[in-house]
């Protein structure tokens, strides 16, 4: 997931839209659950034994944000535009939110849309999500195989994919496995994780999908097919241009460079679930990441339920640890720097998720 600024692309003749710049983010938090359908949640401010700020972020970390909302099922993906507004994604539903920040109500101005294109199709499991300046939506359909955008208008066109499967070459020919995010790079490049084929994808502002590294199951650093990536769910491009990677299976943080030389930033396998630099991190089931401008990321700790925060250098800050059984997603910052995840309650108590926001001290 990423920061605001990305920008649409082009797929196949009329459905294909190009590539140009953007960028998005994502994170975690409690909140108190209201009853009923899809409606607005208010966000508290927790006490000591809640969730837990530590570090050098703690006495700027964050106030809690206005209200935001909940919606039954998992989310899929979060972006915030450069208005404020919170996109999430429901895979489930094939729906898309959008939460008005403007609105203290935490109002739905968006309510769960399941976008169409001229041909009737429709993303079916819209998953990670980036947004851009215009506030044209990039989406990652995980299911349905193909990479979409969606203007503000609602109009959808297919960027790039057909059918299951791996191949690169023109967007409308090019083939994805379950891909589950996406971000825009500075100069109009697409990329996607690629989660089923284990590998990061690139789609250029010309159209043309190559993979940029990975190839087969496992965990490696290297250059282009050397690289081994394991179900890579969540990725973002830093201001440096390199993709910041969440590689799910391997409880890792990978950074891989323009030209596709991928290496390991935190984390290692097995996992765990420390703070510390580079393979002492331990992180359990990341499935969450948002570049900041300071050149570190937010990762969404999933089977741990924290949010952490990981400099340049691989140091990891645990930031927020949720109470109760609350697993953050996904997170997103915002160009001002305050940070919003998706967070899930455990299916055992209430199935739902829940928007929280924090707001970063820097």
């Amino acid at each position: 997931m990423a920061r605001i600024s990305r920008t649409a692309s082009t797929a196949s003749g009329s459905d294909r839209i190009s590539p140009s710049s953007a960028s998005r983010r994502n994170s975690g938090q409690e909140v108190e659950r209201m009853d009923g359908p899809p409606t607005s949640v208010g966000l508290r401010q927790p006490p000591e034994n809640r969730p837990h700020l530590k570090s050098a972020w703690e006495p700027a970390v964050c106030t809690c944000g206005e209200p935001h909302h909940t919606f039954g099922g998992r989310p899929g993906g979060i972006a915030v535009g450069p208005d404020g507004a919170v996109f999430v994604s429901s895979p489930s539903s094939g729906r898309i939110w959008r939460i008005d920040a403007r609105d203290v109500s935490g109002g739905v101005v968006l309510p769960g849309v399941a976008p169409v294109d001229e041909h009737g199709m429709t993303p079916r499991s819209p998953a990670g999500l980036a947004v851009d300046e215009r506030g044209t939506l990039a989406v990652a359909d995980s299911t349905g195989h193909r990479v979409w955008a969606i203007a503000p208008t609602g109009a959808c066109t297919i960027v790039a994919g057909s059918t299951y499967g791996h191949r690169d070459g023109p967007a409308g020919e090019a083939q994805f496995r379950y891909p589950s995010d996406v971000a825009i790079g500075p100069d109009g490049t697409w990329y996607v994780a690629d989660t089923g084929n284990h590998c990061i994808r690139a789609i250029s502002p010309g159209g043309i999908v190559t993979t940029l590294a990975g190839s087969i199951y496992g965990h490696a650093d290297g250059s282009g097919p050397d690289a081994r990536f394991r179900e890579p769910s969540s990725l973002d491009v830093g201001d440096d241009g390199s993709c910041y990677v969440a590689d799910t299976g391997n409880n890792s943080v990978r950074r891989v460079t323009p030209d596709g030389v991928a290496t390991t930033l935190a984390g290692m396998a097995p996992g765990g679930d420390a703070d510390g630099t580079g393979a002492e991190v331990g992180l359990r089931w990341p499935t969450g990441i948002a570049a900041s401008h300071d050149g570190g990321v937010w990762v969404a700790d999933h089977g741990n339920g924290t949010l952490r925060r990981i400099d340049s250098h691989g140091r990891s800050t645990t930031v927020l640890r949720c109470a109760g059984r609350h697993w953050p997603v996904a997170v997103a910052v915002a160009a001002g720097g305050a940070v919003t995840a998706a967070d899930v309650l455990d299916e055992e108590l209430r199935p739902g998720t829940c928007l929280v926001a924090l707001r970063a001290g820097r």
